[in-house]
């Protein structure tokens, strides 16, 4: 490592540890939040923006198809998010700890396997695409809606599972603000490209629902490819130069590491999206105007829950590095102010969106039909549960910062698979449709319970660092402090 790039990456530390190891926790939090929040907002609102074009160019029935595809691909990306949490998570504590070599060996090991799943997984989803609406019962007026979407979108995966990964490894490094700015890259490209894709034009013939998948991943590979430039333009520690594209070729027991503790993660959200392919299979028997209805419905859930995934995030960055610095106290800290935010915050965007009314689902679904009504009742029932969700969400994001990557997928493995699931299954015979609803705030009141349990008495605390076969105890730290 030549000295320009050391110093710079001891400067790297140095600047992340100090920012998030002293000086006030709530402001900090905040401001590391904010990008991530910007960020999921965006995104969120590159989705709805795809789904407005969608319903009004091709029908209330697209709707279905645009929920079935964003299931699937969260549930595909798990594995892509599970290796990049567990590369952040080593990164944030071998800053805080001044583990510097480390950083080149867990980003080299991290893109390498992220990419090549990747490939398989495109490669997997345009040839199983018929066979998964099948599976699923998607209503005949959505199926080939369905299909074509699905196909598209696993076309999208190899670039967007490569950027999230650079993303939490940047985050990880305490730097939330860089991918954010590349992400407006992608978000501006996919809001300029898929009315043109959708519609056609300027040459272009009309796409119809293909062009939604293809705008993403065309903006996405962009910004991808500016993203990587620009880290080899700045010289940042994380670039991998001649002298380090032996990194490349995956360290096997550093990548034997990080899926271990990424494969809960990555198994959390396959137990997660899948429990959700089942209740959208229950969904799809009571018909294509319940299913777009439900569709129409989701499209806003993602908006309450957002501000809380951001401040995960950010608790877990902050709460990696003094883990990694010793600092627990601030570890408890962090955990209280943060839920604190969180419950707040969820809170207000609940009554928000209760507020507005149906006005925001008129966005997708036509004013007096029965998709419209069916949808406004469904969002009475399941909006509030997500207030419960996002204490779990902040607790869950500082026991994975010390590694404690299976219990969170446990908690939710029960509160999906043992209490949500059967709920709406047992329940259907004596509510119809509306068991599947109440099925959502009850499973996510059990998450929260089953979160803040592990959090007060579980052993995730005593857990040694990643990438260090020793760390100090909570009371060994305090005690030096």
């Amino acid at each position: 490592m030549s000295a320009k790039v050391s110093a710079k990456l001891s400067a790297t530390r140095h600047d992340a540890a100090a920012r998030f190891t002293e000086g006030p926790i709530t402001p900090t939090l905040l401001r590391f939040a904010l990008p991530l929040l910007a960020t999921n907002f965006l995104h969120s609102l590159t989705a709805t923006w795809g789904a407005v074009w969608a319903s009004h160019a091709l029908g209330a029935n697209a709707l279905t198809a645009v929920v079935t595809a964003t299931v699937l691909m969260w549930m595909m990306m798990g594995a892509a998010m599970g290796i990049g949490t567990a590369a952040s998570v080593a990164i944030g504590q071998s800053l805080g700890a001044g583990d510097l070599p480390a950083v080149k060996r867990v980003v080299g090991s991290a893109l390498a396997f992220v990419a090549g799943l990747a490939l398989l997984v495109a490669a997997a989803g345009w040839v199983l695409s018929p066979s998964i609406v099948g599976w699923i019962g998607t209503p005949e007026p959505a199926r080939a809606l369905t299909i074509t979407h699905l196909r598209f979108t696993f076309l999208a995966m190899p670039s967007i599972f490569c950027y999230l990964v650079m993303m939490m490894v940047m985050r990880g490094a305490g730097d939330s603000k860089t991918p954010f700015k590349f992400t407006l890259v992608w978000i501006a490209g996919s809001l300029a490209l898929t009315p043109w894709f959708v519609m056609g034009g300027f040459g272009l013939p009309p796409l119809g629902i293909a062009g939604l998948g293809l705008a993403s991943g065309l903006a996405n590979a962009v910004a991808l490819g500016a993203l990587v430039a620009y880290v080899y333009r700045q010289g940042l520690p994380i670039a991998l130069r001649r002298g380090d594209l032996h990194h490349l070729w995956p360290d096997a027991a550093l990548l034997s590491l990080m899926l271990r503790r990424g494969l809960p993660l990555a198994m959390e959200t396959v137990v997660v999206q899948g429990a959700y392919f089942v209740l959208l299979g229950m969904v799809n028997s009571y018909g294509a105007a319940t299913a777009a209805a439900y569709a129409g419905a989701a499209q806003l859930w993602v908006f309450v829950q957002m501000p809380s995934n951001a401040l995960a995030a950010s608790m877990s960055a902050m709460a990696a590095i003094n883990i990694g610095a010793g600092h627990w106290h601030r570890v408890e800290l962090i955990a209280k102010r943060g839920c604190t935010m969180s419950l707040v915050i969820a809170c207000s965007a609940t009554a928000l969106v209760y507020a507005l009314g149906d006005l925001p689902l008129r966005l997708f679904l036509p004013a007096g039909g029965e998709e419209l009504a069916l949808a406004w009742q469904i969002n009475l029932i399941v909006l509030w549960g997500w207030i419960a969700l996002s204490a779990s969400m902040g607790l869950f994001g500082v026991v994975r910062a010390n590694g404690a990557m299976l219990p969170p997928m446990l908690i939710f493995a029960v509160s999906m698979w043992a209490v949500r699931v059967p709920f709406a299954q047992a329940l259907q015979p004596l509510l119809g449709a509306d068991a599947i609803w109440w099925s959502f705030p009850f499973g996510s009141i059990c998450a929260a319970a089953l979160a803040l349990a592990y959090y007060r008495w579980g052993r995730w605390r005593s857990r040694p660092l990643m990438l260090s076969a020793q760390r100090p105890t909570p009371e060994e730290a305090q005690a030096g402090e």
